[in-house]
């Protein structure tokens, strides 16, 4: 690994220090650049706050293709060939229209969302070549890592911010493997370095009532679906929607769901599939009935509940620090429980790691929230959604790799998002780009219920993924030819 460069910056005191010595009065740094490894630890006795490294890699120029990893699994990754030209006047300006929405909190902390950046890992290839070439990072505890590339000058950055955290003792910035090797190869060299534990999951086909109703459930919607639904479901999932108002696992809608879920959840049973209920856990809508009571748990900036999604019309996060959030998390748990659900499908896990808060960085708080959802999840199969995809490996069953928000299938005001473009289009495509994902660790992905995608390409995908959430209608044969075409190694 051909370490060219190394920049450093940070705050101590009223001062911001910017250096490339590895060496000071407020540290000293230990680099090892060996061949496939890259690791840096500081030892220091001082608070280093906001401490942020940049390390500078020689990439071979056969590799002419970046493909990134998004910051969170469902949204786009992008095969990119080239430097993008940004204009900041754009950016300033979509900035303007979609502030206060919760936009700017889909991605890092106080950052312009980069489609071009990779997080916790990258991978290069060639053209008309089954090489392949990916770093990874092996710690993501303290901080996420993010990959960027210049083509112009084949230099890959790989940076390690430590934003809200205070460094003040002896540990390890970064470690950063490299892998060189055919296309399956480099993956199976990837899952050992990771640690994938190799559990053999049951291969899941499901039914989400959202993608064909939305928010329009009831029990008679519900009950009637489960007795109509083809056999070859094995879970049935309860989407969002069953809330009197805004998204609130806590008031049911008593008038819509007269006996509560539990009669439900024997009906789906019966039927001999697997029950689950979908869930925000780290979502606190201002529409639902209990916010009163609930909107002290969330986080706040100036004092002031700050809108961190821009969905269920603007939603807080769970401020997951605090102790009577834990308690709130719990009862959550303990009433999926009690309705006897077996799959929780926790979404938008990134909520969790909105804003530094309580002296810990985006990734530790996200981190601290999974182990909340491991402990009160009662063994429960879990499929988390929303999460950067190396926070997930090991801490759930399954990771989703897609949206069902919107079933939209080009809205022309995405050009207005300075975030991401999750229309059905944008979905499928960059599924291509995700299906490597799906070979390190059981993945799960959502057919949008749209009646462009035509059963050869639904297909295509039912093949190309084990696990899939798709409506009935879809799966009956239809003919139609496919636009899109998935890679095949």
């Amino acid at each position: 690994m051909q370490l060219i460069n190394c920049k450093i910056s940070y705050q101590t005191g009223d001062s911001i220090i910017y250096t490339t010595q590895l060496n000071n009065n407020d540290f000293v740094l230990n680099i090892h650049s060996k061949e496939n490894l890259l690791q840096a630890n500081i030892h220091t006795n001082k608070d280093l706050y906001n401490f942020n490294i940049d390390f500078y890699i020689k990439i071979d120029a056969s590799f002419t293709n970046f493909i990134t990893n998004a910051y969170q699994t469902w949204s786009p990754s992008i095969v990119a060939y080239e430097n993008s030209n940004k204009s900041k006047l754009f950016s300033q300006l979509s900035k303007k229209f979609t502030r206060g929405c919760g936009l700017e909190y889909l991605g890092e902390y106080e950052q312009d969302y980069d489609q071009n950046a990779s997080f916790g890992l990258c991978q290069f290839r060639k053209d008309c070549s089954n090489d392949c070439l990916i770093f990874a990072s092996l710690n993501e505890e303290y901080t996420f890592t993010k990959f960027t590339y210049d083509f112009e000058r084949h230099i890959l950055k790989i940076n390690r911010n430590f934003k809200g955290y205070s460094v003040n003792k002896h540990m390890e910035l970064a470690k950063v493997t490299r892998i060189c090797d055919t296309y399956q190869n480099a993956i199976n060299k990837l899952k050992s370095s990771l640690n994938c534990q190799d559990i053999a999951q049951e291969k899941l086909l499901v039914y989400n009532t959202f993608n064909e109703f939305g928010n329009a459930i009831s029990q008679q919607v519900i009950n009637n679906k489960i007795y109509t639904i083809e056999n070859c479901f094995n879970l049935f999932l309860i989407g969002d929607g069953y809330s009197t108002t805004g998204y609130d696992l806590f008031d049911i809608d008593c008038k819509r769901f007269k006996n509560g879920f539990k009669s439900i959840v024997d009906n789906i049973h019966q039927k001999g599939m697997k029950a689950g209920i979908w869930i925000a856990p780290f979502a606190i809508s201002p529409l639902a009935k209990s916010f009163a009571k609930n909107q002290n748990l969330t986080i706040k900036l100036n004092d002031k509940p700050q809108i961190t999604c821009p969905f269920w019309e603007g939603v807080h996060s769970l401020d997951i620090t605090l102790e009577d959030s834990k308690k709130y998390l719990k009862e959550m748990f303990e009433l999926i429980d009690s309705w006897g659900f077996d799959v929780i499908y926790c979404d938008c896990i990134y909520m969790a790691g909105c804003i530094p808060t309580d002296g810990k960085t985006q990734a530790m708080l996200i981190n601290d929230g999974i182990e909340l959802i491991k402990k009160f999840a009662n063994g429960k199969t879990l499929i988390f959604g929303g999460v950067p995809f190396l926070s997930g490996i090991n801490n759930c069953d399954y990771i989703s790799l897609s949206s069902d928000c919107k079933n939209i299938w080009h809205n022309p005001l995405n050009f207005l998002s300075p975030q991401i473009d999750l229309s059905t289009k944008n979905n499928l495509k960059h599924l291509p780009n995700k299906k490597y994902l799906d070979l390190i660790y059981p993945c799960i992905y959502t057919i949008p219920n749209n009646s462009k995608i035509k059963p050869p390409l639904i297909n295509t995908i039912l093949n190309s993924f084990d696990n899939i959430v798709v409506t009935d209608s879809q799966i009956k044969p239809q003919s139609y030819p496919s636009e899109i075409n998935l890679p095949t190694d």
